[in-house]
């Protein structure tokens, strides 16, 4: 990479999140973060000073004015991502966005058309898991024809008390806000399942989506606060190409903590954690459990990725296409628990 000029971002939204993204550019051998924005100022000065970026600004506008800027990493809460991406594109940046991609299906479709139009890459966090060993591996299996026809997929992940704002990152309110947020469980930590299923599956089209949500868990929560969002949700999806998956997501729960993903296909089967091979061999059903490192560079690897995309004029690993698809079916499942139907797409 030596003789390649190092790709330059500016990260818009420093909370938490921000400040991750901060550290894996900054440590990329391909990356400099050169500008931050923040509509916080203490905040600003605090990052600015900490990460030793000279380049900090309330409005992010300021920001997408650099002309030595490639990409932007949005980092912000949910309810402003299009509008700064639609931004970012019609200044010629880039754009990696963090999950979920936006409020809705709709602000979804506006960020690619913009990023589209303006022949610049979207890329989407939610890709991080697709970088677990356990997940590379299930997708070899599933190319190689190991497990044949896959018909039936499910992903559960419970958590026993982890609802943002309340349990966990208590400062940031705005999770519970479903005019911020977008919603709860589902688009929060649900999209990272629902990624990983797309991946996997292939190129596969939602048709409808039943599902169901659930705000409730005891003892009752006392806030000054909007709390609207879903702590748990169940969504069914079937698909146009035959297979039918199920998503399993909470917040907080009173079993679990859990997590699990199951893959049925015709000739074998698959579990990601432990990883384990379902097959027959004699006539005998036997399972093969495989010892596979643990993820620990999954966010090095989204950085470099998206980097090398867009180097290459190739598409990021979830692409802002892949996003929209995921934003459809999660806008379909609040619709459908809305409404008590199943939504056809």
């Amino acid at each position: 990479m030596s003789d390649l000029k190092k790709f330059k971002v500016g990260i818009i939204g420093v909370g938490v999140i921000g400040r991750k993204h901060i550290n894996v550019f900054s440590a990329s051998k391909e990356s400099e973060v050169v500008a931050i924005a923040d509509i916080n100022p203490k905040t600003l000065k605090t990052v600015s000073k900490e990460y030793g970026v000279d380049k900090a600004f309330l409005d992010y506008h300021d920001l997408l004015e650099l002309t030595d800027i490639d990409g932007v990493i949005v980092c912000t809460p949910p309810f402003v991502h299009a509008k700064i991406t639609c931004d970012a594109a019609t200044y010629g940046k880039h754009v990696l966005c963090e999950k979920p991609m936006a409020m809705n299906y709709e602000e979804a479709e506006k960020m690619v058309k913009a990023c589209d139009e303006a022949k610049v890459k979207l890329g989407i966090c939610s890709a991080r898991d697709r970088f677990i060993p356990s997940v590379k591996l299930a997708k070899q299996y599933i190319d190689e024809g190991e497990i044949g026809r896959i018909y039936y997929y499910r992903a559960t992940t419970l958590r026993r008390r982890g609802r943002p704002g309340i349990d966990i990152l208590k400062e940031s309110k705005w999770f519970l806000d479903s005019s911020k947020a977008g919603g709860g469980a589902l688009i929060d930590i649900g999209c990272y399942d629902i990624d990983v299923a797309l991946y996997l599956l292939g190129d596969v089209h939602p048709a409808s989506v039943s599902s169901m949500t659930f705000r409730g868990i005891e003892p009752p929560i006392k806030l000054s606060t909007i709390y609207d969002v879903e702590e748990h949700s169940s969504v069914l999806v079937r698909f146009k190409e035959g297979v039918t998956a199920m998503f399993e997501t909470a917040w907080a729960s009173n079993i679990g903590p859990h997590t699990e993903t199951l893959i049925f296909g015709s000739a074998g089967g698959l579990k990601l954690d432990p990883f384990t091979y379902y097959t027959e061999e004699d006539g005998i059903g036997v399972s093969k459990m495989l010892h596979i490192e643990k993820p620990h560079d999954i966010w090095s690897q989204l950085v470099t990725d998206f980097i090398t995309a867009c180097r290459e004029d190739r598409d990021p690993k979830t692409s802002g296409r892949e996003g929209l698809k995921i934003m459809q079916i999660i806008d379909a499942a609040y619709q459908s628990a809305r409404s008590g139907r199943e939504v056809n797409i």
